[in-house]
């Protein structure tokens, strides 16, 4: 039989565990917001745009443009994923170029960490966020799986603008 001692304490227990998990969901959903909510990188030439504003002229083979400035506590975060992302980009042969966000290119990504991935036949291969969550970790990542089909021949041309993560804002 339980006491009222017992009763006590597991009461003030799942009290403590239902307040935790409140505690978690609420820093979750303060901290996460969707990538592109007013659907930036859908704008029409989309592509044409971004290598005119970043002064960009084509280039040979795969090419991974990185947009990140570790500014920000989201950018922070992803330093080691943009690490394991560099690297595995460069194993693949893709080429990788970092970009620093600036207003120009506010007006074609919307926010950091962000990757852009054209292909060799100068086709958009990806633009959006490196990944999702708050973690931004290399677990959630969007790119390495767009690379991986890219080299196997199949470009989806993906457009993530609705992700939901841990991105600072460019501009």
């Amino acid at each position: 039989m339980l006491n009222s001692n017992s009763i006590r304490l597991t009461v003030a227990t799942l009290l403590w565990v239902v307040t935790v998990l409140a505690t978690l969901v609420f820093a979750y959903t303060q901290q996460t917001e969707t990538f592109d909510p007013d659907n930036t990188l859908s704008q029409p030439n989309w592509l044409s745009l971004f290598q005119n504003t970043v002064g960009l002229n084509a280039v040979e083979g795969d090419t991974l443009y990185i947009v990140d400035e570790n500014t920000c506590v989201c950018s922070a975060r992803s330093q080691a994923h943009i690490q394991s992302l560099t690297d595995y980009a460069i194993e693949q042969g893709v080429k990788v170029v970092k970009l620093a966000p600036s207003m120009a290119l506010s007006s074609l990504i919307p926010a950091q960490p962000a990757a852009v991935l054209i292909s060799d036949n100068q086709e958009l291969a990806y633009a959006g966020p490196l990944s999702k969550g708050l973690a931004c970790s290399s677990q959630n990542g969007f790119v390495e799986l767009v690379i991986k089909n890219l080299r196997a021949g199949f470009n989806s041309q993906f457009v993530n603008s609705n992700a939901k993560g841990c991105y600072c804002k460019i501009g």
